[in-house]
Formats: C-alpha cells, sequence, structure tokens
C-alpha cells in the first residue's frame, strides 16, 4: 500500500515561504541573532560601531532565511519530467546505468550554488522504490569526480507507466548534510518538496526510455533551470 503526498500537505515556517527543512537551523539561528543583537546593544559605547555591527547581523540572519526560502511552483501540466533542483545545469550525458534504470538513459547534472533555492522536487509523479545513502568525502561540488566519492543519498521513482526514474543528491565542499526524509513505498506527486541539500551542492536526474521511445534533453549544458518548475525534456521519436 502507498501513500499519496502532494506539496501543501507539508507547510514550512511562515506557511510555505521556509522549507521546513529548515526550520531547526532558522529557529537557532534566529535564537543565536537575538542574543548577539542584545550582546552588541550593551556591548558596544559607540554607535558606528554598534550599528555596523546590527547590520552585519541582521544580513547574516537575512542570508540564513533565504536559503531556506521555498518559493511556490506550479509544475506544467504533463508528465514530462521536470527538474528535481534549482541551478544550472553542467552536464547532459548517455549513460547506461546499473544503480536503479538497469540500461540506458539520460543523466542531468545540475550544480546547485549559495544562492540557489536548495529545495529538491520529484520529477515525476511516482512511487519510491529506491534509497541508498552513501557516506563520503566533500569535495568542490562542480568537480566531475563529485558525483563519485562525495556522500550522496539516491531515491528511485517508478512512475505508473513503469519509467524508472533516478535521482541523486550530492553533498558538495561546504554542503554537509542532505535531508531526505523519504520512505520506501511512499508514492510523492511531480514537484514535491522531497528534500534539500544544505549550503552549495548538486543534484543529478537519470531518465530513460519510456516503451522503446528514448528521453531527449530539451535542457542544455550552461542552462539554468527552476525545481518544480522547468521541462527537462521528453519522449519523443
Amino acid at each position: 500500500m502507498t501513500t499519496s503526498t502532494s506539496a501543501p500537505e507539508n507547510p514550512g515556517l511562515l506557511g510555505n515561504m521556509l522549507t521546513r527543512h529548515g526550520t531547526p537551523v532558522i529557529l537557532w539561528a534566529t535564537f543565536l541573532a537575538l542574543v548577539s543583537a542584545v550582546s552588541i546593544g550593551f556591548g558596544f559605547e559607540d554607535p558606528v560601531t554598534r550599528w555596523a555591527s546590527m547590520l552585519l547581523l541582521l544580513l547574516l540572519w537575512v542570508f540564513v532565511l533565504s536559503f531556506f526560502r521555498n518559493p511556490s511552483r506550479v509544475p506544467p501540466a504533463g508528465d514530462t519530467p521536470i527538474s528535481p533542483a534549482d541551478g544550472k545545469v553542467i552536464a547532459i550525458e548517455e549513460v547506461d546505468d546499473e544503480v536503479y534504470v538497469d540500461g540506458p538513459a539520460v543523466r542531468i547534472q545540475i550544480f546547485l550554488s549559495v544562492f540557489n533555492v536548495h529545495v529538491n522536487r520529484s520529477p515525476v509523479t511516482g512511487v519510491v522504490e529506491h534509497l541508498r545513502h552513501i557516506d563520503g568525502e566533500y569535495k568542490n561540488a562542480m568537480g566531475a569526480s563529485a558525483r563519485e566519492v562525495n556522500e550522496r543519498q539516491e531515491v528511485g521513482l517508478r512512475t505508473s507507466d513503469g519509467v524508472p526514474v533516478l535521482i541523486r543528491q550530492i553533498a558538495g565542499l561546504i554542503a554537509r548534510r542532505i535531508i531526505c526524509p523519504l520512505q520506501a513505498g511512499q508514492e510523492i506527486d511531480r514537484g514535491f518538496d522531497f528534500g534539500m541539500i544544505r549550503f552549495g551542492s548538486q543534484t543529478e536526474i537519470v531518465i530513460p526510455s519510456r516503451q522503446g521511445v528514448p528521453f531527449r534533453a530539451q535542457v542544455k549544458a550552461g542552462q539554468m533551470v527552476q525545481a518544480g518548475k522547468t521541462v527537462l525534456g521528453d519522449w519523443s521519436e
């Protein structure tokens, strides 16, 4: 038996403006900011130093909030795979996947800078069949070897028409916390917020053919994409 999950059922702070995956960090950062503000207020007699310190503290707090922002995204109509992450497409390759897809497929790699939205969204509607966390290193997520040696989380989804789609959340040089609360057997909707990687990372997706029709990417290397919004391609003759 599967359980169906959709994005509106999982609100974070301020409704859904901030992702639920960042709640502990946001609350802790807010507490530290308040304590620091009081310390600055009583610790500096020079008003210029006091207000400069307050401004710096405010900017740091706003950065934390902005990192965990969760903008509303309405997936485009249809069942074509959409981007699982915000960021820049750094590679599109034809591969022979042996992890979950088990055959020829197209792999699209997306790099997320610290300024991108870091919420990951499901590229398709499907049932979670494969979950595997792999411990590893924390090299630059832009590096060619990051996908093979860095810490990563694999998520395998099978669509209603039997297409296996693999997503990898890959930690980076700064990102050292992969969040993926999915459970095997769970059914998630296209565009569903299923996790995130904190502070710079890489996300990749592996898409095979459907009923003998190969997947053709519509995005290009260097293109900026948005999770839950940008169509990556389709199955066309």
